[in-house]
């Protein structure tokens, strides 16, 4: 039930090869409102990874999630999840991207 950045834009890749157009702006959007609707939540922390069935940085693997106690908080992300924001963004249509900036549930989108 993790996400992980490099897995999505694999996923996204895989997607638009197959010309699975709606399926991939749905994943896109999920993935980059859980990591919005996080930062906006913990004062702007970007996780490396999420629990995708709770919405949620907080998850229990192995080492966790770095940068997410109160001591240490990485404000400038992760490289790939910085990077699976942007290339998320180039794929998202603009109709999407107005929703996002909204933060629209994506369960009430699909």
């Amino acid at each position: 039930p993790f996400g992980w950045a490099p897995h999505q834009m694999l996923l996204w890749e895989g997607l638009l090869k197959y010309k699975f157009f709606n399926k991939v702006q749905e994943m896109v959007y999920r993935w980059l409102w859980l990591i919005t609707k996080n930062s906006v939540e913990y004062n702007g922390t970007i996780p490396e990874k999420f629990d995708l069935e709770i919405s949620s940085h907080k998850v229990f693997v192995e080492y966790g999630n770095v940068g997410t106690e109160f001591d240490y908080i990485a404000k400038e992300g992760f490289g790939w999840v910085n990077a699976s924001y942007q290339y998320g963004l180039q794929i998202l249509s603009d109709n999407l991207k107005q929703e996002l900036n909204k933060l629209t549930s994506p369960d009430e989108l699909f």
